[in-house]
């Protein structure tokens, strides 16, 4: 094969790529997340955005992300709270409170990135352990006044954000990503973790 046929193809190979890894933006859609820009969110990302509830507006989806929350945890039976489905896996106690204490985390990230606050409490240093310590001895009663308390405060201060403070860039767990990409990170950890508990721990 001549050498300008082997640029061709690799140009070609390159457009294909780049095709694949970018996100097609559509002004109609009446899912926010068609209409956010690919320059907002490092592609990883779409691992919980894409798995976020369906809303217009970043009210709807979190009011959406709330009545889910509020209906599974209904449909978990008391006894199966501090159940493990293997040796050294967490028990749904545990599963629930790395969801509320992550939640705490991402909307830390997402108010200091939107520059309404400064103070870093929730994000000073934690791991996967630090978000189920907390967990010991909590019923569900416990987890569900928590999960609602925090996601309160996270439909509160997402609604109190101006349009350029949504807008705004900054990092979560290292990945570049606007303020209200978050929101939907939230809402799709939520349901990653959700899923989770469905297959692993209800059947």
């Amino acid at each position: 094969m001549k050498t300008y046929q082997l640029i061709l193809l690799f140009i070609l190979s390159l457009q294909t790529g780049s095709c694949q890894n970018s996100k097609s933006i559509n002004p109609d859609s009446n899912m926010l997340t068609d209409r956010i820009p690919r320059s907002e969110y490092n592609t990883n990302m779409t691992y919980y955005t894409n798995k976020s509830l369906p809303g217009t507006t970043l009210e709807e989806m979190l009011s959406n992300t709330t009545a889910e929350m509020i209906t599974f945890l209904n449909t978990i039976p008391e006894d199966r709270i501090d159940y493990r489905y293997g040796s050294f896996k967490w028990t749904v106690g545990e599963v629930l409170q790395h969801i509320i204490s992550y939640e705490e985390i991402m909307l830390e990230v997402a108010l200091l990135n939107a520059g309404v606050i400064s103070e870093k409490k929730h994000t000073v240093s934690y791991n996967q352990n630090t978000t189920i310590a907390s967990a010991i001895g909590k019923r569900k009663s416990d987890l569900l006044a928590e999960f609602k308390s925090i996601r309160q405060k996270t439909e509160d201060a997402f609604n109190s954000l101006t349009d350029e403070q949504q807008k705004r860039m900054g990092t979560l767990d290292g990945n570049k990503t606007s303020v209200r990409v978050i929101a939907f990170c939230i809402s799709g950890h939520q349901t990653h973790h959700f899923n989770v508990i469905r297959e692993r721990y209800l059947d």
